[in-house]
């Protein structure tokens, strides 16, 4: 009788072992995994469409390993902190150490990825990807187009006041060949700047795709239940049994919740999706902006190194620098840059407050 107890004792302990996790080694409450060790277990969370995957420890780096078999393989050795999203309700777990050093072990856990998580995630990719659109580049561009300009003024005061121009032309010319470099310099960057903006583009296309797949999941639900309510209904008014019906009304009540919240959960992702194709074409035209301003300024480069080749061929006429400082084509795009950063701004700052 009491060894019957003990195994049934031992069963319980099996079958309650978590589904959710697997650990080794310390993890497990041991001292450390021993030589020639291997555990191979499946974790499942049912009806999960999505795992986050946690894999935390410390294995001996060449020759011990934990493998994850999802959608595809992964392995870890070694010092390892590791997070992992993998479709569907499952995964398959592998941890093998050969016949030499032994470490601390491993632990495996997964969780089901919530539509807030997906939400949140979806949220911080996307202000990444136009934060990154909005400054890669064009910071150091504006310091120096706005020194550039500052350089132009102060010599065009130097020239309006100084009768003898063929004191100062030397500086002149020199300063007038620097800007042009200068402007030459940042022109050049043009494709490694757009190359950069169509990848951020194509990031946040990505994301519209995920989003419309998580409206199109929230949908399916709604449907779902939806068929669940409608023949609950229908089972209602044929029902005589008192306490069958008290459990087909609660049914129906709770299916009713349910739509309600999916229902709301709907109208939350549709406005986000709405949100990134606004701000999608708005980053598509400022990077359209960034583009013909780079282009304005390969022009200018070429403008200031014929006006230093003039300056040197005529060293003593009096030097006109107006149209060089007063230049409207590029003082327009800069001004619409500008308000397109706000508007685009002003955006970010809403999107970060939005949640699911």
């Amino acid at each position: 009788m009491l060894l019957f107890l003990s195994i049934l004792f031992i069963s319980t302990i099996a079958n309650a072992e978590s589904q959710t996790s697997i650990a080794v080694g310390e993890y497990a409450g041991q001292q450390q995994y021993t030589n020639n060790f291997t555990l191979s277990k499946r974790l499942t969370i049912l009806d999960a469409d999505e795992l986050e995957v946690n894999i935390v420890g410390k294995t001996e780096k060449c020759c011990d390993y934990v493998t994850i078999y999802a959608n595809k393989k992964f392995k870890f050795s070694g010092i390892i902190k590791q997070r992992l999203v993998v479709p569907g309700p499952s995964i398959k777990v592998i941890f093998k150490s050969d016949g030499r050093t032994t470490d601390k072990g491993v632990l495996v856990t997964i969780t089901t990825r919530l539509p807030a998580n997906i939400f949140n995630e979806i949220k911080e990719q996307l202000i990444i990807a136009t934060t990154k659109i909005l400054k890669y580049g064009t910071n150091n561009i504006y310091l120096k187009i706005n020194q550039n300009l500052q350089t132009l003024k102060k010599l065009h005061t130097t020239v309006k006041t100084t009768r003898k121009t063929g004191l100062i032309i030397n500086s002149v010319i020199d300063e007038l060949i620097v800007i042009g470099q200068t402007y030459k310099q940042i022109a050049i960057m043009s494709p490694d700047i757009m190359r950069v903006h169509q990848q951020q583009l194509d990031i946040i296309a990505n994301l519209k795709q995920k989003t419309s797949y998580n409206i199109d999941k929230i949908q399916q639900k709604y449907q779902d239940y939806q068929v669940l309510l409608n023949d609950s209904q229908n089972e209602l008014e044929s029902l005589d049994n008192s306490v069958e019906k008290q459990k087909l009304t609660f049914s129906i009540n709770g299916y009713n919740t349910i739509m309600q919240t999916l229902a709301e959960q709907r109208q939350i992702w549709n406005k986000f999706y709405n949100e990134q194709e606004i701000i999608a074409s708005k980053l598509t035209d400022h990077s359209q902006k960034i583009k013909l301003f780079l282009h304005v300024l390969g022009i200018n480069a070429q403008i200031y190194k014929q006006s230093a080749n003039v300056a040197l061929l005529r060293k003593n006429s009096v030097l006109k620098l107006d149209n060089l400082i007063d230049l409207p084509e590029l003082k327009n795009i800069i001004n619409e840059l500008e308000t397109s950063e706000v508007d685009i701004l002003e955006w970010l700052g809403k999107t970060k407050q939005a949640d699911l």
